[in-house]
């Protein structure tokens, strides 16, 4: 079956969904380690 525009679209949209969600996961994951860093601070 061969690979039509709109299969190429779709994985497109999906990477950039998955990388979307990489990246949220990484500010909540910083924000968490600096939080806990100024907390230690005190």
């Amino acid at each position: 079956m061969p690979r039509s525009e709109l299969h190429d679209k779709k994985k497109k949209k999906n990477y950039a969904v998955f990388f979307a969600l990489i990246c949220f996961m990484l500010v909540i994951f910083a924000v968490s380690i600096i939080k806990m860093k100024i907390g230690m601070g005190d």
